[in-house]
């Protein structure tokens, strides 16, 4: 039995066990009212006080009906009374009460989010790029089809649901139709495909990134509507190369991609309608002396990508400016970008 259903099945016992007690005590109260005439409160004490088997003395004493009740009770009410409360001690001793508030509470977590992302896979690249994505602070949802994956990603703090992230449902349980994007890192291709193809279907704007072992996996990927696709092997190979040919540049290159690193960063921006920027030459707008930023690309509204762009281009509206700079002029440059001030 999965973890899942243990724990669904502990939750049925308890209640169905609070619930039997709660009959047996409304049973018990009712027939010594109806066959004692006694008061609400003297039937609710005797009854409280036979199925516990406390051995109290009676309100008073019982006619032969009254006893022939009170036997009947002793027999049939103990058992039940004994057995619920196992039950509780169990389900509280084990901790199966914490997992349910867990789980209600990560449920409840997951109808928040909005402009998140979602990590269908919770192997060594879905782990990793959970970490990366909490370094920065960016929401995110994990799924995955294994329950020891989806509890070891939870016991890291993270927003996580047991299910197959290629079946409809259960990426609209992780919010699909409010996220930003996918990263599909299932532990193979085939698996990846479907939840490209699945998510795509729901969500036509949804940006996705997909991992891929193999080239032929590459292109079905894309046509499955994948934006982007990484090549696990191929950029491993590029970066163990760089590592021995250029040591220096790769150093380099990981102190800018670490965002502990509060003195440098790379970051790109895409240039809003009502932005400043909009029309004026990058020689006019000169982001290194008015705010110690430099521009190191720029992408044109149309997708061509200028590496080293000419101090004459202009930039354009839904252009999109990649930078390297310090914190506080990148935040300056983001609402410049947007708009947000001139």
């Amino acid at each position: 039995m999965s973890k899942d259903a243990q724990q669904i099945s502990a939750l049925r016992r308890f209640s169905v066990s609070i619930i039997s007690v709660v009959l047996l005590v409304i049973s018990g109260t009712v027939g010594y009212m109806y066959l004692e005439n006694m008061s609400l409160l003297d039937a609710l004490y005797m009854t409280v006080i036979t199925v516990a088997t406390v051995g109290f003395s009676e309100v008073r004493p019982l006619d032969d009906v009254g006893k022939i009740f009170t036997m009947v009770l002793i027999v049939g009410g103990t058992g039940i009374f004994f057995f619920t409360l196992t039950n509780v001690a169990v389900f509280f001793v084990s901790g199966e009460w914490k997992e349910h508030w867990e789980q209600q509470r990560n449920e409840r977590m997951l109808r928040k989010l909005n402009d998140h992302f979602i990590i269908c896979g919770y192997g060594r690249l879905g782990g990793s790029v959970a970490e990366e994505l909490r370094t920065k602070t960016i929401p995110f949802v994990v799924i995955d089809n294994m329950i020891d994956n989806v509890l070891r990603a939870r016991d890291e703090g993270f927003l996580a649901i047991k299910g197959n992230a290629a079946d409809e449902e259960v990426l609209a349980d992780a919010g699909l139709h409010r996220a930003k994007g996918l990263i599909a890192a299932a532990g193979n291709d085939a698996e990846n495909v479907f939840i490209v193809l699945t998510a795509r279907n729901l969500k036509p704007n949804l940006y996705i990134v997909a991992r891929a072992d193999c080239d032929e996996s590459e292109s079905k990927l894309r046509r499955a509507g994948a934006e982007k696709v990484v090549m696990l092997y191929r950029s491993a190979g590029k970066r163990m190369a760089n590592l021995l040919t250029e040591p220096e540049l790769e150093e380099y290159l990981d102190e800018l991609s670490n965002v502990n690193n509060l003195n440098l960063q790379i970051a790109q921006y895409l240039v809003g309608d009502n932005s400043p920027l909009v029309g004026k030459s990058f020689q006019e707008v000169d982001l290194y002396n008015n705010h110690r930023i430099n521009v190191v690309g720029y992408k044109l509204p149309g997708g061509e990508l200028h590496t080293t762009p000419r101090p004459a281009e202009i930039i354009q509206k839904n252009g999109t400016i990649i930078v390297i700079g310090q914190g506080g002029d990148l935040e300056m440059l983001s609402k410049m970008a947007q708009g947000e001030t001139r």
